[in-house]
C-alpha cells in the first residue's frame, strides 16, 4: 500500500496520498473526475475529501478536486511519462501500476477500424487498490475440491484477484503442486523486472500474455497440475477446454453475483458447458474475501434448462 501512496503523492498531492496511508485495509478504489470531487471508496463506501483530509460522506465545501489540466499531468506521471509504453492497455481501458494497482481510464476513443488504439482527453479515472492477505484462501480450500475446476464470482473489488492469488500462493508453495499463473493484467502477481510483486509461491509466471496464449504455452512447455487465471470470458471457453482435456485443473474468475446473474451471464454458460468447473463460488465483497454461497455447475445446468 505504502508504493500506492507514493505515487498518488507523486501524482496528485499529499492531502489525497494521506487519506490513502490512513485506511490501507479498507481502501477499495480512488474514483478521479476531471473537476468534479474526488470520491475515496472504502470498504465499497464512498467518501469526499475535505480540504484538511477528512472523510465526508456526502459533498463537503471545499472537498479535494482534480482540475482537466491537473488529471492529464498526473496521467502522464501515473504512466511514468511513457504513455506509449502503455498504449496497448490503455486502449483495453486500464493501466497497471507497479504493485498490481489497476488505474481504469475513461475519455475518448482514438479508432483504427473496430479497434480502440488510444484514449485522449483523459476525463476519469478508477484506481483499484490491489491488496494481499496471507491465508484468506483457506476457507475455500476446505469448501471445494479444487481438482475438479472452480469459477470465483463476485462484483467487481469483491476480493476475487485477492483470493486468486493465495490460492496460487498455497498451492504451489505449502502443497508443492505444479501451478501457472497467468496474469495478463499484471495483478495477480505483478511482475516487475522478472519479481513478483505479490506472494504466489512457487508458480510459474505468465505476465501480460492472453490468457487463451499463455494457457496453450504452460500446457504444452510447463507441465501445469492447476492453471489460475483471472477474469475469463466466453471467448477462453475453448482455451479452457483444452487445459482440461491435458488433465489441468483451472481455478478462475468471472463477474457474476448470484444463481441469478450466472444465467443470464453469457460467459458462464460457455464456461461451465466447458466441463471443466464443477463449482461457482461466490463471494460476498467484504475485505478480506469471504464466500458467501457455493453452488454445483449441475445446478446451473438445471436451472436453465
Amino acid at each position: 500500500m505504502e508504493g500506492l501512496a507514493e505515487k498518488i503523492e507523486e501524482c496528485f498531492g499529499k492531502t489525497l496520498a494521506a487519506a490513502v496511508r490512513r485506511y490501507p485495509d479498507e481502501l477499495c478504489e480512488i474514483r478521479i473526475r476531471a473537476d468534479k470531487p474526488v470520491v475515496l471508496c472504502l470498504l465499497n463506501r464512498p467518501y469526499f475529501i475535505g480540504a484538511e483530509g477528512e472523510l465526508c460522506p456526502t459533498a463537503c465545501e471545499n472537498a479535494v478536486t482534480v482540475g482537466f489540466d491537473e488529471l492529464k499531468a498526473a496521467f502522464a506521471r501515473l504512466c511514468s511519462y511513457s504513455v506509449y509504453k502503455h498504449m496497448q492497455s490503455i486502449g483495453s481501458g486500464f493501466i497497471t501500476l507497479p504493485g498490481g494497482h489497476r488505474v481504469g481510464v475513461c475519455g475518448t476513443a482514438v479508432m483504427s477500424g473496430n479497434d480502440v488504439r488510444a484514449v485522449s482527453e483523459i476525463t476519469s479515472l478508477n484506481i483499484r487498490s490491489a491488496k494481499e492477505f496471507p491465508g484468506c484462501c483457506e476457507p475455500l480450500f476446505r469448501s471445494v475440491d479444487l481438482l475438479e475446476g472452480t469459477l470465483i464470482c463476485g462484483a467487481p473489488s469483491s476480493g476475487k484477484t485477492t483470493l486468486l492469488r493465495d490460492a496460487a500462493r498455497k498451492l504451489s508453495f505449502e502443497m508443492l503442486r505444479r501451478v501457472s499463473v497467468i496474469d495478463e493484467r499484471l495483478e495477480l502477481a505483478s511482475s516487475v523486472g522478472g519479481h513478483s510483486g505479490f506472494d504466489v509461491g512457487l508458480s510459474d509466471v505468465y505476465s501480460g500474455y492472453p490468457k487463451s496464449t499463455a494457457m496453450l504455452l504452460a500446457v504444452r512447455t510447463m507441465s501445469p497440475e492447476f492453471i489460475i487465471c483471472d477474469e475469463l470470458t466466453g471467448e477462453d471457453a475453448a482455451a479452457v477446454s483444452r487445459a482440461l482435456n491435458c488433465g489441468v485443473s483451472v481455478i478462475s474468475s468471472v463477474h457474476c453475483t448470484s444463481l441469478q446473474s450466472a444465467l443470464k451471464n453469457p460467459s458462464v454458460k460457455a464456461l461451465t458447458a466447458t466441463g471443466a468447473f464443477r463449482k461457482l463460488v461466490f463471494l460476498s465483497g467484504s475485505i478480506p474475501p469471504e464466500i458467501s454461497g457455493i453452488i454445483d455447475t449441475e445446478e446451473v445446468k438445471n436451472a436453465k434448462a
